[in-house]
């Protein structure tokens, strides 16, 4: 009887504790929920208010004379708008709205808004697609990315100083003669991206952007709101390339066969006395189009749009103008006192065809494993750049077949390499090759060379295998030194799988990975190890290599050391 009441009263204990411990759980469970709702509340009374606040503030902005809508700070004094302010001939040092910005901050300091600001951002309707985006409808910012003041894309839209004598701000007027309207001495786009921010306690607690216009419209395809003049340049492409063909040379360069075709996307335009360059694209019927060059103080070229607003003329004075190298085109319409952006085209003249020099070997080869190869490059006749080689029309063949080859852009070498080691192909003893390397620059001129060799290699070779140019020797300062020796036989040529190199009595070149470390241009093995050189320390080097004659086999192999010490 004992031990049952014991028992029950030991159960009626734990389970009053379990309910303790839920009843807790649920408490805190409770007081979370409550703490969460009442910042949901707070957060959502707050966006509702600081709304209302915004929806006021623009309504007020909206009464500000658009060319007098500025960034401001309420935690300046006088929100920031310091200077002098209204038409060049009729200067206010004081900003003429300061009594509505005071009304704004006198509500909002009611919400517990410790501070505001206002920055404004001058939009561009793009129109003409100057940013390469695509669309047309869509506007875009004043960019001005090298700091000179001048719109990136269109430079009749910039920062003017108006009066430059009197004040160093950009916040007044003046009347433009040519446009015949007034205009600000900031960026005239007609429309502002206007962005006003809340802060309380140093955090933003609430941020609104809208569109202002001059007209207080926008979307309106009206010159005051923004819009201009379409203008569509659909030729020349930009970053295309020209050529001329008033040489028989580059004539000649230009319309010589070779074997593989240009990509498609790679475009170039003829621009010469015989055939100018052409401009074509659309813009407003009957606007008219006028064409420069690297600035828009002359212009070369003057031309109607048709009653549709196609065009498509020869450039005469523009391609007069043209000189080697990279220039920049400028196009704009006009009609009436309406006026496109100017809409840039980056072209590079290309004077001089390509060439292929340095053709090697030639005539009788003692070796199996010769560098096959040539130099192609694109240079400038004068002054300027060339428009350089495509990689996409260079071909090297052997024999009539196309064989693998590498090209390096840099050094323009071009050489025939087996394509599972990289490495000079083994030829066949005996037997003769014609080499054909062909290639084109991006303006269209093209090269095409051949050469002839006859591969000549004796079993019998009495001078063993050269070792030379041994670096680094003695001492170096460098602590990781390239180490390189120059490896050649003339009679019989150097078997490049006998090749090994050793650090330290560690092989760090063999069969393995000769390929990674064989100059075959210039017969040389190389090796740089990944980590410094202890400073100061001593090493030996030793490169053994073996020629393809068999007799006499005490000629065959060369075994050379080196030492050299590190201190840096």
């Amino acid at each position: 009887m004992h031990s049952s009441s014991r028992l029950r009263k030991g159960f009626g204990l734990v389970e009053a504790m379990m309910a303790i411990f839920v009843l807790s759980l649920l408490s805190l469970s409770l007081a979370y929920m409550y703490q969460y709702m009442f910042r949901v509340f707070v957060k959502t009374q707050q966006n509702t208010y600081t709304t209302r606040l915004a929806e006021m503030a623009f309504t007020k902005f909206k009464t500000v004379e658009y060319y007098y809508l500025f960034d401001c700070d309420s935690a300046l004094p006088s929100f920031g708008l310091t200077g002098t302010f209204g038409p060049v001939t009729q200067q206010r040092t004081s900003y003429s709205y300061l009594g509505i910005l005071n009304a704004i901050d006198s509500t909002v300091k009611k919400y517990k808004i410790d501070r505001w600001t206002v920055s404004v951002i001058y939009k561009i309707r793009d129109v003409s697609d100057v940013n390469s985006n695509g669309l047309t409808g869509d506007l875009r910012d004043f960019t001005d990315a090298n700091g000179d003041k001048i719109d990136d894309y269109d430079p009749s839209i910039k920062y003017y100083k108006a009066n430059p004598a009197s004040d160093s701000d950009y916040y007044d007027t003046y009347t433009s003669t040519s446009l015949n309207k007034t205009v600000s001495e900031a960026p005239d786009t007609n429309l502002k991206e206007v962005t006003l921010k809340f802060y309380r306690k140093g955090s933003v607690v609430h941020t609104q952007t809208e569109l202002i216009s001059l007209e207080m419209l926008t979307g309106i395809e009206s010159k005051s709101s923004g819009a201009e003049l379409k203008l569509l340049l659909s030729q020349p492409e930009n970053n295309s390339y020209l050529y001329n063909l008033m040489t028989t040379a580059r004539a000649n360069a230009f319309a010589l066969g070779i074997s593989k075709s240009y990509p498609a996307d790679l475009t170039a335009y003829r621009a010469d006395a015989g055939s100018p360059i052409t401009l074509a694209g659309e813009t407003s019927p009957l606007s008219t189009v006028k064409v420069y060059r690297n600035s828009i103080g002359t212009v070369l070229d003057t031309f109607t749009a048709d009653s549709l607003g196609n065009f498509s003329f020869w450039a005469s004075g523009l391609t007069t103008a043209l000189t080697e190298g990279e220039s920049t085109i400028y196009v704009q319409a006009t009609k009436d006192t309406f006026f496109s952006p100017y809409t840039p085209r980056k072209v590079i003249l290309d004077l001089k065809p390509p060439e292929i020099t340095g053709q090697t070997p030639t005539g009788t080869v003692n070796d199996l494993v010769p560098y096959v190869g040539a130099v192609l490059t694109d240079t400038i006749l004068s002054t300027g750049i060339a428009s350089g080689i495509c990689e996409d029309v260079t071909t090297m063949k052997v024999n009539g077949s196309t064989v693998p080859f590498a090209f390096t852009s840099a050094t323009g070498r071009i050489k025939w390499e087996d394509p599972a080691t990289g490495l000079p192909v083994k030829l066949t003893n005996g037997n003769s090759y014609t080499v054909l390397a062909e290639g084109g620059d991006r303006a269209g001129h093209k090269a095409a060379t051949t050469w002839n060799f006859t591969v000549d290699v004796d079993d019998t070779d009495n001078s063993a295998p050269s070792i030379a140019n041994k670096v680094p020797s003695g001492f170096t300062a460098e602590p990781m030194p390239e180490i390189s020796c120059k490896v050649f036989d003339n009679q019989s040529g150097i078997d490049l799988d006998s090749i090994t190199m050793k650090l330290d009595g560690v092989v760090v070149v063999s069969s393995a990975n000769i390929s990674g470390h064989w100059d075959a241009e210039g017969q040389r093995v190389f090796y740089q190890q990944e980590a410094a050189f202890t400073s100061p320390s001593s090493h030996t080097v030793e490169v053994t290599a073996s020629h393809w004659a068999n007799d006499p086999p005490d000629k065959k192999t060369s075994v050379d050391t080196w030492d050299f010490n590190v201190n840096y």
